[in-house]
Parts: C-alpha cells; structure tokens; sequence
C-alpha cells in the first residue's frame, strides 16, 4: 500500500504555479496563509470575500475547505461558517509531546539508514539563516528549519512517519510567525541541528534520539511559557 505524502508549508511557495485541479489550488494558498499566521488564529473566514480573492466558485473553495478541517486546520461552526484553527497551550503541548515522541525515534532511525548523500544534504540543510528581528526573513528560517527536519525523517524512509512529523511541525511553528517564542541566540537552532547530523553520522541511534529529543524538549518549553505570558489559555 502507498503512503501519499501531504506537503507541508515548506513545499507550497505562496506564489506556486497553479495545479490542474483547482480544489489543490485553493488548498495550498489557504494552507500557506493559515500556517504563517497571514490568516490569523480564530479568524472568521467568509466564503465571499475568499472566492473574490481567489478568483474562484464556492464548490472548489469549499472542497479546499473540508480538506482543512480533516487536517484540523480550520473548524466549522454550525449558521458561523468556517474559522481558522486557534493556537490553545493545551494544543500546543499536545504538538510538542507529538514531536518528543516521533522524531526522536526518526532521527534514530535516520541513524542506521543514512547514506554518505544523505549526511550530506542533512549538513547543508543544519545551517539556518536567521535573525529574530527580521519578519520577512524569519518566514525564510521557518521554511529552513522544516527543511531541515523534514531531511532527517525522509532519511528514515517512512512516508507515514514524514506525513506525521511535518503536520505536526507546520502546526508547531504557527506562534512563531506571531512573533510568539521566537529563538533569541542566531547560533542555537544551527549548532542543534549541527548537533543531531553528527549523531546520524557516526550512526549512534541513542544520540540521534536524544540530540533530537532535547532540541525539541527546550524549544517547546520556550515557546509555551511565551504563549503563557502572551495571555493564551
């Protein structure tokens, strides 16, 4: 049985040429806008103003839309209409015992799989441009940082696991476009990832799963207590 692997926001360039299929269409440009927080949080999204801006019928918008709610991106209220997904602490928590669980053991798998190729493209991708105080550039990190940790799970070679992870990841990284925990020290997230291809590269499991499982473990922490103090229940 094959394993359709869904992009994630990293693979859906907010300018893509468009599909064939236009329901796939609206999805990514939907998908982009809700996961960079161009569609904010909570956000009421009326179907009219939508199919003006998209130049398209209420048939493949709402098909793009039904396709959000399986993903838990947006959620429909009855006579309310559709509304962006909200970011909730125990939803994030929830995204960050996810993450603690599967990619630690990605990573560890990554471990006994990866190829001379493979090391390398995980050492290209570790270095990430970034500095907090830059927006427009902060949205090239996050695309980074996915890229990155998109690389270790495909080096596991398990389609459902990578369907997993980068939902998980893409969801993860919404407070941050909100400028919500963003990572202070440019050097850290780098000298991680730096940290994780080593472990893979000596082909070490143990210190790949906790290279990757501490990386995950500070920055969920961080960006909890920032949404705590945000005033986020």
């Amino acid at each position: 049985m094959s394993t359709v692997v869904r992009p994630s926001l990293i693979e859906i360039a907010p300018h893509a040429t468009r599909p064939s299929a236009l329901p796939d269409h609206v999805y990514a440009v939907l998908k982009h806008k809700i996961l960079s927080c161009a569609l904010p949080p909570n956000q009421r999204l009326v179907e009219k103003n939508l199919c003006e801006e998209l130049h398209v019928s209420r048939t493949p918008l709402r098909e793009a839309l039904n396709r959000l709610s399986h993903e838990e991106l947006v959620s429909f209220q009855p006579h309310a209409g559709y509304r962006v997904a909200p970011i909730t602490l125990d939803g994030f928590r929830n995204l960050v015992g996810l993450r603690t669980i599967v990619e630690p053991q990605a990573a560890a798998v990554a471990a006994t799989r990866a190829t001379a190729d493979d090391i390398a493209e995980l050492r290209r991708c570790a270095t990430l441009p970034y500095d907090p105080n830059d927006d427009r550039g902060f949205v090239d990190y996050c695309r980074a940082n996915a890229r990155f940790h998109l690389q270790v799970v495909r080096t596991a070679r398990n389609p459902m696991l990578e369907n997993i992870v980068m939902a998980a990841l893409d969801m993860y990284q919404r407070p941050t476009y909100l400028r919500i925990g963003r990572q202070l020290d440019p050097g850290n997230p780098s000298a991680k990832h730096h940290g994780i291809v080593d472990a893979i590269a000596q082909h070490d499991p143990a210190a790949a799963q906790a290279a990757m499982y501490q990386h995950i473990r500070g920055g969920g922490e961080r960006i909890l207590e920032a949404l705590k103090a945000a005033g986020y229940a």
